[in-house]
């Protein structure tokens, strides 16, 4: 019995597999020698702790419910990783059944075998079959492997000498900066495609580093098994020269199939009596067999046939080839044909003639179409020389208040559409710069911007403006004239002051803007045009509708999109930003430095309602910028005591005040260094001028009778 048992223990410490028992918990209570061999751990260091301690936690789960498996008495046999003691990854396979004391399982018992090996062997081999098969070092198509966020892991030699680089020096590229510009965004499509489908094919462009453009059709798979990341294995083949191929194949067959079926050239013969003898590719809609043994005066009217034979005519008897334009009846239309005639000899001997005839009737069409067009871009290039040579501020719409930004919101939801817009606000509150802006930001931003303001033109002559005059619809009507709605086509057209359109105009303009059509004074052709309408007032629309001054449909029509642009007085905190702005904007018109704004003078203009908006505050300004002298904005506040009504008289009476009182400070000297003539900047002749101008007297501005001779 001794002996049986010392060659159990033998075979145990000697076996490659491990011996093992453990309670009902899974405490380890025996673990037979080999176990060192296997994970590194002697067989104390694991005797009295629980098996999960050494188990992949992915695998524990399965571990345990195949412990209490076999504690019902169901043997269990698996495959499951643990932990060798330096931390590296083993496979084993364990097989166990409950031991039973009296009829009770009171523990399992079981053998591990070690099949790590076994698992690298396999796993190597793998690879090795993968990485030969798929990256063929001599390829000369693309073998590469890359990552979900497109780093090139590595790359086969051919491709990246074709691109111009070294291997080393590829991979340290992201693969989306070798990806042509108008590929990258069909890039950062491919990684999410292949991420969520797990390959994925197509074509990408690539550059090369010298930057020719190479195209690249490819088929890839992502791999996630037996890696520690998921990497992408792609191969792709470079068919530039096919798709260059394919490109002049295409070009050609589509001028072969042009030249064959849309000639609009036309090839015959007749003979010397001019009769048709062969003729290739009529254009006049008859067969071959219609023209042949056929002279002109058989096919066409008289008058046609007759000029037709006179030209081939003097062919014939002259010898001499010709080349012109003419004109015969094909189905009820005229058509016109650029007709070359040359003899046709044999043996020295005219024969009779060949002729090609070119159909030029589209041309010609396109000739008249182009005529009208020059007119219309000459009516628009007057109109827009117009536009430029007014007074207009071009600068950008200024300021941060609250108000003003939840204006601008509604300019930017509405810009993109191709909606009607009604600006409302007072008079110079900036509703035309709002017009500008949605125009920049739309879909027709590279069209024509074409304006009216209806209170300035007169009463009579705003429906020719608008929907422009054929010739001698008037007495004055001496060309046709375009109007502006016409001219806005394709683009938007802006009425300012529409609240000034006359009653009698109005119902033509409501029709002009739901049907896009109109007609010119003086014509019954209807025009279509492709306009956005955007319209804008101070007037309040709806009193002049319910004082039947304005058509309520035609409000309606506008009033799809308000903006209402708010007074300065409710955005005071723009002022400040205003007057720097324009400061800076007419210092360095008039060549002046202009350095310190007064605070005390900010206060009163932000406290100050400008009935005239940021128009009035825009003159005051400049006239505050001309009546400086040095780097202090000379503000005349007391200017603000009273409402401005004119604000060129108001311009002209600050010019008089500020002359007085230089002209008092210099106790009434004119010129000299300390005359009022250098402190105004001004030549002491131009003084005078002035003084004569303002209507100036000696006796305002000096008590002495006379200190300097008058001019």
């Amino acid at each position: 019995m001794a002996r049986e048992e010392d060659l159990y223990h033998s075979l145990l410490e000697n076996h490659d597999f491990v011996v093992f028992r453990t309670d009902r918990e899974g405490v380890i209570t025996y673990v037979s020698p080999a176990i060192e061999k296997i994970s590194g751990y002697r067989p104390d260091e694991i005797a009295g702790r629980h098996f999960g301690s050494f188990v992949h936690k992915d695998d524990l789960p399965a571990l345990q419910a195949g412990l209490q498996s076999a504690l019902q008495g169901r043997p269990e046999a698996r495959e499951f990783r643990a932990w060798h003691r330096d931390g590296s990854l083993l496979w084993l396979r364990g097989s166990s059944l409950a031991e039973i004391e009296d009829g009770v399982p009171v523990g399992i018992i079981g053998i591990i075998s070690d099949l790590t090996g076994h698992h690298r062997t396999e796993l190597a081999l793998r690879d090795s079959e993968d990485r030969y098969r798929d990256l063929v070092e001599n390829s000369q198509d693309l073998l590469c492997t890359h990552d979900l966020q497109g780093r090139l892991l590595s790359i086969n030699p051919a491709p990246a000498r074709l691109l111009g680089y070294g291997i080393d020096e590829l991979l340290k590229i992201p693969m989306r900066d070798l990806v042509t510009p108008a590929f990258r965004t069909e890039f950062d499509n491919y990684l999410a495609r292949i991420a969520k489908h797990g390959s994925d094919n197509g074509y990408l462009a690539v550059m090369t580093k010298a930057g020719e453009e190479r195209i690249w059709e490819y088929r890839n798979t992502l791999r996630t098994q037996g890696v520690r990341e998921p990497i992408v294995r792609g191969m792709a083949h470079d068919i530039t020269q096919r798709r260059l191929a394919e490109k002049a194949l295409r070009t050609s067959e589509e001028r072969f199939r042009v030249a064959l079926k849309g000639s609009p050239i036309a090839v015959f013969n007749q003979d010397k009596n001019l009769r048709y003898t062969w003729i290739y590719n009529s254009q006049t809609g008859r067969e071959e067999n219609d023209y042949l043994g056929k002279s002109d005066a058989e096919l066409f009217s008289p008058e046609e046939a007759e000029r037709l034979s006179q030209i081939k005519r003097q062919v014939l008897e002259s010898g001499t080839g010709t080349r012109q334009e003419v004109s015969v009846t094909v189905r009820a239309k005229r058509r016109y044909f650029d007709l070359n005639i040359e003899p046709q000899r044999e043996a020295g001997n005219i024969q009779g003639i060949i002729c090609s005839a070119m159909d030029i009737t589209e041309l010609r069409e396109k000739t008249d179409q182009l005529r009208d067009l020059n007119k219309r871009l000459s009516e628009e290039k007057l109109y827009l020389e117009d536009e430029l040579g007014a007074e207009y501020n071009f600068g950008e719409i200024v300021g941060s208040s609250e108000a003003l930004k939840r204006a601008l919101a509604r300019v930017k939801t509405v810009a993109v559409t191709d909606s009607t817009v009604l600006i409302l606000g007072e008079t110079g509150t900036g509703k035309e710069l709002v017009a500008r802006a949605i125009h920049s930001m739309s879909s027709r931003s590279q069209n024509s911007f074409i304006k009216i303001n209806c209170a300035a033109v007169p009463t009579g002559l705003l429906e020719s403006e608008l929907f422009g005059y054929e010739k001698g619809a008037f007495t004055h009507a001496t060309s046709q004239k375009l109007g502006r709605m016409e001219l806005a086509h394709k683009g938007t057209f802006f009425m300012d002051e529409v609240g000034d359109i006359p009653l009698e105009v109005q119902p033509k303009l409501l029709r002009a803007l739901e049907d896009q059509e109109f007609e010119r004074l003086g014509s019954s052709r209807t025009i279509r045009v492709d306009v956005r309408m955007i319209a804008a007032t101070n007037h309040d629309l709806l009193a002049r509708v319910s004082e039947r001054e304005f058509r309520e449909d035609l409000f309606y029509r506008l009033n799809v999109f308000p903006i209402r642009m708010p007074p300065l007085r409710d955005r005071r905190e723009d002022i400040p930003v205003l007057v720097r702005h324009f400061v800076s904007r007419y210092a360095a018109r008039f060549g002046k430095t202009i350095e310190n704004i007064p605070s005390g003078a900010l206060q009163a203009l932000s406290r100050w309602d400008w009935p005239g908006n940021v128009r009035e505050l825009e003159n005051f300004i400049e006239r505050s910028v001309i009546l400086s002298r040095g780097s202090t904005l000379a503000v005349p506040l007391s200017e603000l005591k009273e409402q401005v009504q004119d604000p060129e008289d108001n311009l002209e009476a600050a010019e008089r005040e500020h002359i007085l009182k230089i002209l008092r400070e210099c106790g009434g000297r004119i010129s000299g260094e300390k005359g009022a003539a250098a402190r105004l900047g001004l030549n002491r002749t131009t003084l005078y001028s002035r003084l004569q101008r303002l209507r100036i007297s000696r006796s305002e501005y000096i008590d002495p009778p006379e200190q300097e001779p008058e001019p």
